[in-house]
């Protein structure tokens, strides 16, 4: 046990009134603790403590934010672990990394970090984060009176049967939400484990038949013909914005993904040879192997864009924003011109989205293939849609169908056009 014993003890009225000189010195308080005195008037707790035979030290502090008493108490603990045969220093050391350690590794600072090292799209990481934020981090981390975080559990201390209950609870809400928790909690682990934040994946312990089963649901779509002619009309007749009618009017014609419609670029489109070309990087599937997406355009599409041309062939975007122009369209204006048209009603299978299009045109030509005799991969590489087995994208990635491809799209376009015209005649 380190000798307790004090010798020459200071009092706080002493340090209080103690002056400074010429030249530091020192005030002891006995046992290795002593107060120093610099010139500039600074006071400053040093402790002297022995270990393995050497003398060391070192200081704790400065008076007044470290009192007599705290002063006294840290060099007790000192000497002691001194006496111990522990390096007080370093046992400072150590407890410094592991309160970094512990901080760092907390939950909601490690989806944080894992969700900004994401290689996908801003508005993906930031729903992904979000979930977490809103469904996961309550159970794991403390708030203050605002609901900000104040600190969350280790990451490396949460086990399979706490997340497994964030997974079962939200299962009954929202199976969905629910299953998508356990899908990036399994990616969120397998990074923690890779940055050495914990050691165990705990969702390789969770028996995936608690799960929610998907549920297999049809996008809704218009493929009924005589509905189909009555929304071709709504289209031609919408007063809204014309940017808005000119973007539904194509892609009735080129039913591309939202995503790829909206920002659709000028330089993906070549007027003089009728081409759209789309990299295979813009693209949903990215498979590197596969080619770009290349139509050969219907003389529709093409006098439909020579038309857009005249109106935002001076910038970047086919189609620009209503409110700004120097960015591309949103497809909820184009869903919204829909809904203001009334085609909102699903069981009456009235209802069609921008992205409904695409099924639209899928079920129909399917329904008149005998009329265009186009086989079925070339109905599916129209929507872009590749064999999901890699096996067997392997032996057909490099099947060129694009002429096949605009042959069927000059069918469906004068398709459309008879089913416009026909009571016209």
């Amino acid at each position: 046990m380190a000798n307790r014993s004090i010798q020459n003890a200071l009092s706080d009225t002493a340090i209080k009134t103690a002056k400074p000189t010429n030249k530091a010195y020192t005030m002891p308080d006995g046992n290795g603790l002593q107060l120093l005195i610099k010139p500039n008037g600074k006071k400053s707790w040093e402790v002297r403590f022995t270990i393995d035979g050497k003398t060391t030290k070192t200081s704790i502090g400065t008076y007044p934010t470290v009192k007599l008493k705290e002063a006294r108490d840290k060099r007790d603990q000192y000497k002691e672990l001194a006496y111990q045969g522990i390096n007080p220093l370093e046992a400072k050391r150590e407890a410094k990394r592991q309160k970094e350690s512990e901080q760092k590794g907390q939950f909601h600072l490690i989806v944080k970090e894992w969700s900004d090292s994401l290689a996908c799209k801003d508005i993906t990481r930031k729903k992904i984060y979000r979930m977490f934020e809103r469904d996961v981090f309550p159970y794991f981390c403390k708030y203050d009176d605002k609901h900000e975080i104040i600190s969350s559990q280790h990451i490396a201390s949460i086990k399979h049967n706490e997340l497994l209950k964030v997974i079962t609870n939200k299962k009954h809400t929202a199976a969905e939400t629910a299953k998508r928790i356990y899908q990036e909690s399994q990616r969120l682990w397998l990074y923690a484990i890779a940055h050495d934040y914990t050691e165990t994946l705990i969702t390789a312990k969770i028996d995936k038949s608690v799960l929610p089963k998907p549920e297999v649901k049809h996008m809704p779509k218009i493929s009924d013909e005589e509905t189909l002619k009555e929304l071709l009309k709504k289209i031609e007749e919408y007063k809204g914005n014309i940017i808005t009618r000119y973007l539904l009017k194509f892609v009735t014609l080129i039913p591309l993904r939202a995503e790829n419609l909206c920002l659709l670029r000028w330089e993906q489109v070549d007027l003089e040879k009728g081409t759209l070309t789309i990299a295979r990087a813009d693209m949903k599937q990215k498979d590197k192997n596969l080619p770009d997406f290349n139509v050969l355009l219907p003389h529709q599409a093409i006098d439909l864009l020579k038309e857009v041309h005249n109106l935002t062939g001076w910038g970047q975007w086919v189609f620009h924003g209503l409110r700004n122009m120097h960015n591309h369209i949103n497809k909820e204006t184009a869903n919204k011109a829909l809904r203001l048209m009334g085609f909102t009603d699903e069981g009456a299978k009235r209802k069609q989205t921008l992205h409904s299009f695409r099924g639209t045109f899928r079920s129909l030509v399917e329904t008149h293939r005998q009329k265009h005799n186009k086989p079925f991969e070339v109905m599916e590489r129209c929507l872009d849609h590749h064999e999901k087995n890699a096996v067997a994208r392997a032996y057909s990635h490099e099947a060129d169908y694009s002429e096949q491809m605009g042959e069927l799209f000059q069918w469906w376009s004068d398709y459309l056009n008879n089913m416009k015209t026909k009571d016209q005649s």
